[in-house]
């Protein structure tokens, strides 16, 4: 996710590079993150929030009949939401902003989106730039999000390994009825790209092989209806935007992450919409110039299926 001066893409607007941890850096967030965990165990005893969030099995629809509201991050990236916060912390926090999303016909349904593959500044064991979150982590968020009638989405940083071969290697959780997918283009670096360094992309064919394996999983193990969300914050982020197909069982969603003022992000928010793909809109509490009301939200054309706060 970049910062720009304008709407994020646009001409001209020269982007602040994020910079990525190193995988050492990863491992000691995550031992203090489980070391931690003992404090949160019954901290804050919740009642499931609803029933929209965990689905059945069948044919249960996600979108257009409800509408996620996300916190974005992880408990390693202390700029983000999820990392400043407490999993207590977190749930009350979404609990609470989720709420006033809830009309136009639609239930609002909170989840977090939990970065699993986190792109790192060094190569890491294996070469490929990136670490993936462990399954004690993982867990934890999915229990906080299934205590609050909500979802988890597990976000992908690949770095220099791929989106298929990440999204495989979440195959357990991807088999539960309330997990799904996002995919961060940006972090998509290549075989030889440096997170931090190289701005990724990700082109449609990719991307309809990520969705085709999910309604694939989705049809062969009777799953209600998931979401594919694609993060892009630029034109250049999904190459060849035109042929990425929505599917049977896979809402697939086009997010924009750009960052700034009101004007600046629903003018790129509609530059980067398609008619025939579900839409998405990311907040950023702390660098957006002037934070959008829900109300002003979902008054945007069309009105998103999918709400990111970071």
């Amino acid at each position: 996710m970049f910062v720009a001066t304008a709407a994020s893409g646009a001409p001209g607007a020269e982007p602040v590079r994020p910079q990525p941890p190193t995988s050492d850096e990863v491992q000691r967030a995550t031992e203090r993150f489980l070391d931690s965990l003992p404090a949160e165990r019954g901290a804050d005893a919740d009642a499931a929030g609803g029933s929209g969030g965990t689905g059945e099995e069948g044919d249960g629809s996600l979108f257009p009949e409800n509408r996620v509201v996300a916190f974005y991050g992880a408990p390693q990236m202390g700029a983000t939401i999820v990392g400043r916060k407490s999993i207590s912390g977190a749930k009350r926090r979404l609990r609470k902003q989720t709420r006033p999303y809830n009309g136009e016909g639609r239930e609002a349904i909170p989840g977090f989106d939990l970065v699993a593959v986190i792109a790192t500044a060094d190569r890491g064991g294996d070469g490929k730039y990136r670490t993936r979150q462990s399954n004690a982590v993982i867990e934890q968020y999915l229990n906080a999000a299934e205590a609050i009638g909500g979802r988890l989405i597990l976000d992908i940083q690949p770095a220099r390994s791929t989106f298929i071969k990440e999204v495989r290697a979440l195959d357990r959780w991807l088999a539960r009825p309330n997990v799904d997918i996002a995919l961060d283009p940006e972090w998509n670096v290549g075989r030889k790209g440096v997170p931090g360094r190289t701005v990724g992309s990700v082109s449609a064919k990719t991307l309809n092989r990520v969705s085709g394996y999910m309604d694939h999983l989705c049809k062969q193990e009777n799953l209600p209806q998931k979401t594919l969300v694609i993060h892009q914050f630029r034109d250049g982020s999904v190459r060849k935007r035109g042929k990425v197909a929505q599917r049977d069982k896979v809402d697939v969603t086009l997010n924009f992450d750009g960052i700034g003022g009101a004007a600046a992000k629903e003018a790129g928010y509609q530059r980067l919409t398609r008619d025939d793909l579900f839409a998405g809109f990311s907040l950023f509490y702390r660098l957006d110039n002037g934070l959008m009301s829900p109300s002003k939200v979902m008054r945007l054309d069309p009105s998103p299926n999918y709400v990111l706060y970071q």
